[in-house]
């Protein structure tokens, strides 16, 4: 009997999906002091959208990658609040030792680029 046959049929298919909350992550600003951050799961169609965000093919073939618009894309789609409260565009403009935590938090642009997509530009 193979490996795959031993194995039981999901039985909750909720498992399945991506789950609605957030969960909340903390952000440390200096030796006293947190950002409290509440991070969203993104769906697989919410990942294959942020491909579009950071690779950009011309009309001559030119390849180009765009890291600020991909990351851009996910403190939009992934960050729900923060305490304290920021906007968008304070969120935006955080400094770098502070968005690069909150960004390690987040889907990694070399995780977006294999399966589906890599295997169909091997084929």
């Amino acid at each position: 009997m193979s490996q795959e046959n031993s194995k039981k049929l999901v039985e909750n298919v909720n498992s399945l999906l991506v789950s609605g909350a957030s969960e909340e992550r903390h952000v440390i600003v200096d030796e006293d002091s947190i950002l409290k951050v509440w991070v969203k799961e993104l769906s697989f169609l919410d990942t294959q959208k942020a491909i579009g965000e950071v690779v950009n093919v011309s009309q001559s073939g030119a390849v180009e990658i765009d890291l600020s618009g991909y990351w851009k894309y996910m403190l939009n789609r992934c960050i729900e609040r923060t305490e304290p409260e920021l906007s968008r565009a304070q969120i935006l403009a955080l400094k770098p030792s502070i968005a690069s935590q909150i960004t390690a938090m987040l889907p990694q642009p070399q995780d977006l680029m294999t399966g589906p997509l890599v295997d169909g530009l091997e084929g």
